[in-house]
């Protein structure tokens, strides 16, 4: 008989109280007193603030809302952690039949700090050795550690059975984690859902801001991901929708009998890959590469992808099979518009400035393929997919006496589409369209790291040697801003009424 537990203990499932308010200690004194097969049930609207982990003690227990609303109503369990090295707010390793439904977890991130990847826990930890897990219509945001969502292996390299016939169905997960690097240099990112379940399904998800992996599959042969929608933050980046690209020991790297399938993929600010496939497309791979294969075979089928996603889908380090049909890849915008290739491999960027959306790197692919019409076959290695990032501005602006070059050479000013200024140790103020000089400004002489680029507190812009001027645009007690252009005549100082009075064409005007 199931047994379902509230603030009152023990009673028939219509009677029962649910928990309104509490922490940590009232939710998990209810699973560890129920045992096998509680249910545990918050009540609507209820806002629960944890300091520690809520943990399953027990098979087939169930932790939801009472009455399974499926919107706001949804009860929240939010963190709010004194010990800073908490970060898995629910967690449940190696139980079988445990469901998670109907309910929200909050990592509160901004309030409680992030913990790097290398320590951390994702918001909610789940799997293991077990079989039969549910996660529905759960809501997780905001985590401190690497992952919205992680639905672990557990023990299957000691002979063990993995995790398997999992069901993850009708969540709604996000935001996962920021772009870009803290002030330490550790990444910001989290995935959305990270999943290693055998057998299993995910499906009817709805991914919104993941900034690693939106949907991560770690291997899980015979996982079916149907029907998800997965779309990357307005404000921050996502690195890949859906991946088919780590190399899980203990499946020996197998994706076998994978089905991606019917998912709707919407790139916002930016994804890097759409469905990345293979070992190659998340790190730089060459003709003498020895990172093993991924296998398969996979099915990619029938998905459809749109806005700013750079690669939809790019495959780079496979064998053992993979077929890909009937995917949409029409409404995605040219790369340029949305995205820089500046950090990319050279054949990686070449694919990327010839938006080559769907895109395979043949001779690391081996086993049977048979790839949809629109394919571009390479063979120069293109590898490393999610390395374009967000656009870069078009024009940098500096007002009198804030640019002072006094290193060289330097590159000064870097803009969107492969624009680089530079000041060199001869004195060449040089701008680079892609590696190949647009023009050069300005006088030069031999420097020996002595000169100086300096947009003046009076509005001229002056070349000095050892402190002397040997070169200036001729605008003191005039200019009032110098702003750099990705367009000729990439140089402009202006007055205080807006209006160019020298560039880097024309001279003074």
């Amino acid at each position: 008989m199931t047994k379902l537990f509230g603030l009152l203990g023990f009673a028939s499932l219509a009677a029962a109280a649910c928990i309104s308010s509490g922490d940590e200690t009232t939710i998990n004194n209810a699973l560890k007193s129920g045992g096998a097969s509680a249910v545990v049930q918050l009540c609507p609207g209820a806002v629960i603030t944890v300091h520690n982990t809520v943990a399953f003690t027990a098979a087939n227990q169930e932790l939801s809302t009472q009455g399974y609303p499926t919107g706001s109503t949804r009860a929240i369990i939010r963190l709010q952690a004194t010990d800073q090295s908490i970060s898995a707010v629910i967690r449940g390793g190696s139980l079988s039949g445990i469901k998670l439904r109907n309910i929200q977890i909050d990592g509160d991130r901004s309030g409680n700090g992030q913990i790097t990847a290398q320590a951390s826990s994702a918001n909610i930890e789940l799997g293991g050795i077990q079989s039969g897990l549910l996660v529905d219509h759960v809501a997780s945001m905001n985590p401190r550690g690497w992952s919205c969502m992680h639905i672990g292996e557990g023990g299957a390299a000691s002979g063990a059975s993995a995790c398997s016939n999992a069901t993850i169905t009708n969540n709604d997960i996000g935001p996962c984690g920021l772009e870009g690097h803290d002030a330490a240099g550790h990444g910001r990112w989290a995935d959305g859902i990270s999943f290693a379940c055998t057998n299993s399904l995910v499906q009817s998800n709805t991914v919104t801001g993941s900034t690693d992996g939106g949907i991560v599959l770690f291997s899980a042969p015979g996982t079916k991901v149907l029907s998800n929608k997965v779309i990357s933050s307005t404000t921050n980046a996502g690195f890949g929708a859906i991946n088919l690209v780590d190399n899980l020991a203990v499946y020996n790297g197998s994706f076998a009998n994978v089905e991606v399938s019917s998912n709707t993929i919407q790139g916002q600010r930016l994804f890097g890959a759409g469905i990345a496939i293979g070992s190659c497309v998340w790190t730089t791979c060459s003709a003498s590469t020895t990172t093993p294969k991924l296998s398969g075979p996979v099915t990619i089928a029938n998905n459809v992808f749109s806005g700013s996603i750079a690669f939809p889908i790019p495959i780079s380090g496979w064998t053992g099979g993979i077929t890909v049909t009937g995917n949409t890849v029409t409404g995605v915008g040219s790369n340029s518009a949305f995205s820089e290739a500046g950090n990319c491999p050279a054949a990686t960027k070449t694919a990327f400035n010839a938006n080559q959306h769907l895109v395979w790197n043949s001779p690391s692919v081996t086993g049977p393929t048979s790839l949809q019409s629109g394919f571009v076959q390479h063979t120069d290695y293109p590898s490393f997919f999610i390395c374009p990032t967000p656009p870069l501005p078009s024009t940098q602006v500096w007002t009198n006496g804030t640019l002072n070059v006094n290193t060289v050479p330097t590159t000064f000013s870097t803009l969107h589409n492969g624009f680089n200024f530079v000041f060199d140790d001869s004195a060449h103020l040089i701008v680079y369209d892609n590696g190949v000089v647009a023009t050069t400004i300005g006088s030069t002489t031999t420097c020996n790291g002595q000169c100086t680029l300096d947009f003046q507190g009076d509005g001229n812009l002056v070349k000095r040697l050892g402190g002397s001027a040997f070169w200036a645009s001729g605008t003191a007690n005039k200019g009032s801003t110098l702003t750099s252009l990705n367009t000729s005549p990439w140089l402009e100082i202006k007055d205080k009424t807006g209006a160019v009075i020298w560039d880097g064409v024309n001279g003074a005007h």
